[in-house]
């Protein structure tokens, strides 16, 4: 080969080799010239970048653990461990932790000296280096945390146990110095005490009742604290009883602070007996019985109730179970004989038994009330000839509430009372029916309640059945618009509606010239308002309406004269008040634009944009009714601009427009170009996209990646247009790419390469001076050494010139544009 380098290609990974080269001529080949150690054929390592995310854990006294994330970039090699220093505070030098590296990501640094401070730093390690340490911790104290205290695990939900049962707690310590011991219940210190001498209770007189209460020990007196063994605290507490219930606390204290830890203990025993037992709806057979919880449930919830009865009147007769499976606390007792007298009693059920039994007063079974007063003369109202109304006041319930009331009716001139109701009435009125026209009438009301019907009321005031009412008064009408088909009228309902309900309304309209009405409504109408239809245009019309009741039509009320044609209104724009100010979005989001359109006849609507035109595929523009509005979904930069809505009828045209702002991300900058590019560093340089997407060009991110990876890497984050990017690798190939930022975000990425790191080309130097190595009479042969430097590219040839004896001019020896591929030459025809 006529070069002196050469590219060694199909390299096995991660074998040796050796080379040599040797140089030949015409003659022939020289000496090897071999290298003197072997080449491994592998990609250029470099040392991996510092870890992160250092943190420390758990300080004690000894000791401390670190943790710490992998760095982001190996350098090409895998890790082969971790290397950890520490740094006492106040001195200079840092010292080195571990003696092997450490191939996990966490350590526990021993042997720390207690009470002094400590930073920590960790650098990574491969086969081609150390690197550069990771940030530095804060300083750490040597101490040991603050004592620690955790219960047993059967204690973590609370401690449950029977009455008599001993209850034993058992909590786990740890702390240094060791922490002094506190047991409390429900927040008050308990300590064990010996057990005290009882006084003996006197005697009670004869015929006294005695009270047997069980003797019991103190808390303090059956409790015994056990802190033999470091480490472990047991309270326990024998012969449990259902007092002993409550919060138990352990508390332990040292110098560097206080822990507790508490469980709820809860004792079981029988509930204590139910409370407040009274009677509600007391009757001659039957009891309502009510009562409430006991006020101690026993620690367990209650389960049921069971209500006994005692006839009281015979003291042999005992008790007799009236239910024995109640949930509730009460219960509806029946079949009471009517003057016994009874007792009752209640027990409360749990889990554990029965309780105590809560015991009533005594009881005599009979009504509380009697049949009610009579009420007030009733009064007579709302009269027709076929009806009348009868109201009353409630009278006096004599303790049972009134569960209704009887009417009577009677003719005055009749001497027999007739019931007017099959049912009893709850109301304190009835309308009663079926009367006969022209009949004087008058009635009479009792009230019922539990013990049967009191006495009747007095009888009320004598009433003729009739219509009391007449024909409503006129309505007043208006004429509230016209067209070119039809007239709308409006009216308000008659001042007098002649002592009847306003049943309905008919409308007439009657041409001017014509003396006949006609009427517009089949059937009355209740609405207050009409459109008189089947008119003719440019005729003039006068239109009346009349109101009926029971008593039947009214006398009409009348319009003046109105012509029926079509009213000419000039168009008027409103835009709603949330747009009127401009609207501003961002890319994606919905413009919406409502407006508000009248005129007579109905306006042609146009939506136009300043300055551009709508994208019709993506406008989408409604009109309903005089609402207008223009939608436009998932909003693209080009939607920015003014747009105006234009109503336009026979009386002229109106606008009315509002500015829409929409923002994005910016564009793709542009001409993304190498400036310069050698062996270490590319300088870039780029114009501002093209779009800034509606606000200022905040900077730039610049990202490389080498072209056989996989994933992009944090340049250089520029506010410019042009960025260095040095630490480049000779010889490597890089892609690079180029964003540009805004307060709303990263535009898209424009890629460049991938870009050689090479010195750029330059001519070579020049050969050495040539000699003559053979000649003739009519040639010459001459060679020469290649020039010491090729200017970054291989030597493609050479140019001979020579020069006459006694000339100036040099002439070019090459044929044509002929080189000379190595350094020698004949020159001919001399």
């Amino acid at each position: 080969e006529n070069k002196l380098s050469w590219q060694v290609k199909d390299l096995i990974p991660n074998c040796e080799y050796y080379f040599r080269v040797k140089a030949v001529n015409k003659i022939g080949g020289g000496d090897y010239l071999e290298l003197r150690n072997p080449i491994i054929a592998e990609d250029p390592k470099q040392p991996p970048d510092p870890p992160v995310d250092l943190e420390v854990h758990n300080p004690t006294s000894k000791s401390v653990t670190l943790t710490w994330k992998p760095p982001l970039f190996d350098g090409g090699s895998k890790i082969m461990g971790y290397i950890i220093e520490k740094l006492a505070k106040g001195k200079e030098r840092w010292e080195r932790c571990n003696d092997y590296l450490v191939p996990l990501l966490t350590y526990t640094v021993k042997g720390l000296e207690e009470g002094k401070e400590y930073q920590f730093r960790v650098r990574a390690e491969n086969a081609a280096g150390i690197s550069e340490p990771s940030r530095i911790t804060p300083f750490v104290k040597a101490v040991d945390p603050i004592g620690m205290i955790f219960l047993a695990a059967n204690l973590q939900s609370g401690l449950e146990v029977k009455r008599g049962d001993e209850i034993i707690l058992e909590a786990h310590i740890s702390g240094s110095p060791y922490p002094s011991i506190t047991w409390l219940r429900n927040d008050e210190v308990v300590r064990p005490e010996d057990i005290k001498k009882r006084v003996t209770a006197p005697k009670r007189r004869k015929g006294e009742a005695e009270e047997e209460k069980p003797f019991q020990l103190s808390l303090p007196e059956r409790m015994s604290v056990d802190n033999h063994k470091e480490g472990e605290s047991i309270l326990s507490v024998r012969d449990s009883i259902r007092a002993d219930h409550g919060t138990f606390t352990i508390k332990v204290e040292n110098d560097h602070g206080v822990a507790k830890a508490s469980c709820e203990v809860n004792v079981l025993d029988t509930p204590g007996p139910p409370v407040n037992f009274v009677f509600e709806d007391l009757r001659k057979n039957s009891v309502v019985c009510k009562w409430e919880p006991p006020l101690d449930d026993g620690g367990s919830e209650i389960l049921n109730y069971v209500l006994e009865k005692k006839d009281n009147t015979k003291a042999e007769m005992g008790w007799v179970t009236v239910s024995s499976t109640l949930r509730h606390c009460k219960f509806h007792v029946t079949k009471l004989i009517e003057g016994k007298e009874y007792l009752f009693r209640v027990f409360a059920e749990n889990r554990v038994g029965a309780g105590p039994p809560c015991v009533s007063k005594p009881m005599t079974a009979k009504d509380p009330f009697s049949p009610p007063d009579a009420p007030n003369k009733p009064d007579v109202e709302d009269v027709t000839s076929n009806s009348m109304l009868v109201k009353w006041n409630e009278p006096k319930d004599n303790g049972s509430p009134i569960t209704g009331y009887w009417i009577e009716k009677r003719e005055i001139n009749s001497t027999h009372w007739a019931r007017v109701n099959r049912n009893l009435v709850n109301a304190l009125e009835l309308k009663v029916e079926g009367l006969l026209e022209g009949l004087t009438y008058i009635f009479r009301v009792c009230a019922e309640n539990a013990a049967g019907p009191g006495k009747f009321s007095p009888p009320s005031d004598p009433k003729t059945a009739q219509d009391p009412i007449m024909p409503p008064g006129p309505p007043i009408p208006r004429i509230a618009d016209t067209s070119a088909t039809s007239i709308e009228l409006e009216w308000a309902p008659p001042v007098y509606n002649g002592g009847g309900d306003i049943t309905g309304y008919h409308v007439y309209k009657q041409l001017m010239g014509v003396n006949e009405w006609s009427r517009c409504t089949a059937k009355p109408i209740k609405v207050l308002q009409f459109t008189v239809g089947e008119v003719r245009e440019g005729a003039d019309y006068k239109l009346r309406v009349t109101a009926l009741n029971a008593a039947g039509e009214g006398p009409p009320g009348e319009t003046e004269p109105a012509t029926v044609a079509e009213p000419k209104e000039p168009p008027t724009v409103e835009l709603d008040v949330s747009v009127k100010a401009g609207i501003q979005v961002m890319a994606g989001q919905t413009i919406k634009i409502p407006a508000t359109v009248t005129g007579r006849p109905t306006p042609t609507i146009v939506w136009a944009l300043e300055e551009g035109e709508l994208d019709k595929d993506r406008v989408v523009i409604e009109n309903v009714g005089t609402k207008s509005e223009l939608t436009i979904k998932n909003a693209l930069r080009k939607d920015h601009g003014r747009y105006v809505i234009t109503a336009t009828n026979s009386s002229g045209s109106k606008s009315a427009g509002t500015r829409v702002e929409v923002f994005d991300v910016p564009g793709p900058v542009l001409d993304l170009k190498p400036v310069v590019t050698n062996r270490k560093m590319c300088l870039l340089n780029w114009s501002d996209p093209e779009d800034d997407g509606g606000s200022e060009i905040t900077g730039f991110i610049v990202e490389r990646k080498d072209a056989k990876m996989h994933t992009w890497r944090l340049a250089v984050d520029t506010e410019r247009s042009k960025c260095d990017i040095t630490g480049l690798i000779e010889g490597q190939e890089y892609k690079f790419r180029v964003s540009a930022k805004n307060k709303f975000g990263t535009g898209p990425p424009v890629e460049i390469g991938p870009i050689l790191a090479v010195d750029p080309l330059v001519v070579p130097g020049p050969p050495s001076c040539p000699e003559v190595k053979d000649k003739t009479k009519s040639s010459v042969a001459l060679a020469w050494k290649p020039p010491q430097k090729d200017g970054g590219s291989p030597i493609k040839g050479y140019i001979v010139e020579m020069q006459d004896e006694g000339s100036t001019e040099w002439k070019k020896v090459n044929e044509g544009d002929k080189l000379f591929p190595t350094c020698e030459c004949v020159v001919p025809n001399l």
